[in-house]
């Protein structure tokens, strides 16, 4: 058709779809929140998008890159935004570059610290 317009053709090689269309590089994106069957997107200059696609979707497309991590069932973080981390017992959560104060999960926390190291060892592939 004359009138169409290929859309995956106006995006870069790393742009990922998280819905609505919408697309971003890895890099602009600190955190994603789930709520229900929507997720909540904080980008690094401070913006928040809502799309209707869920944290478990955009998990999935986000881990070829290597720089997310799942800290809880609601949180899935950009290592990359990282300003401090709390592991101590009972008391575990990270804390973002934007201030914001994410959940880790006990069952996660050891992954999350390999993830960690891992991430400051080798290059990421987005």
């Amino acid at each position: 058709m004359k009138n169409s317009i290929n859309f995956s053709t106006l995006q870069s090689r790393n742009n990922i779809h998280v819905g609505a269309w919408l697309n971003f590089q890895p890099n602009d994106i600190m955190l994603l929140i789930s709520n229900v069957n929507y997720t909540e997107i904080h980008l690094a200059n401070g913006q928040k998008k809502l799309v209707a696609t869920t944290l478990k979707i955009l998990e999935e497309r986000f881990a070829a890159c290597g720089i997310f991590f799942r800290t809880h069932k609601s949180f899935l973080v950009n290592l990359n935004f990282i300003k401090r981390s709390n592991i101590e017992q009972y008391n575990e959560f990270i804390e973002m570059k934007n201030d914001y104060r994410v959940s880790i999960s006990r069952r996660k926390k050891m992954a999350f610290v390999a993830k960690v190291d891992q991430h400051f060892y080798v290059q990421p592939k987005c």
